[in-house]
C-alpha cells in the first residue's frame, strides 16, 4: 500500500502509487512544529539520513512552523523500478513573531521500487536555475502579463529570469488566445534530462513548457475534451513547437507528436533548433 497522504489522486492516474509515494514525502518533510525542520522530520519517521539530507530545499531557519499542501505531482520519468515525479506544493512558514509566508515550489522526487513490489523515495534533486537575469523581451513581458497563461510560481520565475526562450514564449502567448492554460513547470524543478537517458531536455535549456491543465481542466481526467486537447496539440505545432508530448500521438511513426505513460498528465511543448514544427 501507498504511505497516508493528504493528496489523492484523481480518476486516469496510472500507477498513482508513485505519485502517492513521493507526496508523501514531500508532505513529510514540509509539516513540522518547533522549529524541527524538513531534514530532522524525516529523520523522526524512519528515513535513512542520506535521504533526508536531500530535502533542503524545504528548510526555512527562521521558521517555527511549517505546513505543506500539494497541488500537483507531475511525472518527469516512469520505468519499470525506478520514477521521477515533479511536486508543484505551497508550503506555509511561520516565524516566532508569528509572521507568516507562503511559497510555492516544484520539487524533483527520484523513487525506487523495492521488494514486496512498494515504492519508496530516495532523493529530491538539488534546484538548477536559468542562470543570472538578464532583460526582458517583449514575449517575456506579455507572458507575464497575459491573465490566460496560469503560471506556477517557479514557472514565473524562469520568465522573469528573461532566459525563457522567446520561440517557445511566442507559442504560449498564440495558444492563449483560444485557450487558458495553467502551467507546472518549465524549467525550475523540472528534470534536467530525459528520463531515464542522461540527453539534455529542452527543459534544462528554457525551450519546453509542461501544461497541466487546458480551460482549467486537467489534461490527465478521463472527463477532459479530448477533442479541445487534440486541438490544442495541432496549434501548438501551427505556432512553431517542434515536439508536443501529449496522452495521444497525432502522426504515428513521424517526429514532433508522440505519447508515453509520463505524457498522460501534461501537454509538454518544446522547441529544439534545426528541427521542424510537428505537423499532423
Amino acid at each position: 500500500m501507498p504511505p497516508t497522504t493528504v493528496w489523492r489522486p484523481g480518476p486516469g492516474e496510472p500507477q498513482a502509487e508513485i505519485k502517492q509515494t513521493a507526496t508523501a514525502f514531500i508532505e513529510t518533510a514540509g509539516t513540522w512544529i518547533g522549529a524541527v525542520g524538513a531534514a530532522a522530520t524525516l529523520r523522526s519517521k524512519g528515513v535513512g539520513p542520506d535521504v533526508a539530507a536531500t530535502a533542503t530545499a524545504l528548510e526555512a531557519p527562521d521558521a517555527v512552523s511549517s505546513t505543506v499542501r500539494v497541488i500537483y505531482p507531475q511525472y518527469g520519468g516512469v520505468t519499470a523500478d525506478r520514477a521521477a515525479v515533479m511536486v508543484l506544493f505551497e508550503q506555509q512558514l511561520q516565524t516566532a513573531q508569528g509572521a507568516t509566508t507562503i511559497r510555492q515550489m516544484a520539487l524533483d522526487v527520484r523513487l525506487t521500487q523495492v521488494a514486496g513490489g512498494s515504492w519508496q523515495a530516495e532523493e529530491i534533486r538539488p534546484l538548477t536555475s536559468l542562470g543570472s537575469s538578464v532583460p526582458l523581451s517583449e514575449a517575456a513581458q506579455a507572458v507575464l502579463a497575459e491573465p490566460r497563461l496560469e503560471l506556477s510560481a517557479p514557472a514565473r520565475l524562469d520568465v522573469s529570469s528573461g532566459r525563457m526562450d522567446d520561440r517557445l514564449l511566442r507559442v504560449l502567448l498564440g495558444l492563449a488566445e483560444n485557450w487558458v492554460l495553467t502551467v507546472q513547470v518549465m524549467h525550475t524543478g523540472h528534470i534536467q534530462t530525459v528520463y531515464p537517458t542522461e540527453r539534455v531536455s529542452n527543459h534544462a535549456v528554457g525551450r519546453a513548457v509542461d501544461i497541466r491543465a487546458v480551460d482549467r481542466q486537467p489534461v490527465i481526467d478521463p472527463a477532459t475534451s479530448r477533442e479541445m486537447l487534440i486541438e490544442l496539440a495541432a496549434r501548438a505545432g501551427e505556432l512553431g513547437a517542434t515536439e508536443v508530448g501529449a496522452p495521444f500521438d497525432l502522426n504515428g511513426d513521424r517526429s514532433g507528436f508522440f505519447t508515453d505513460v509520463v505524457h498522460q498528465d501534461h501537454l509538454h511543448v518544446g522547441i529544439t533548433p534545426g528541427k521542424q514544427p510537428a505537423t499532423r
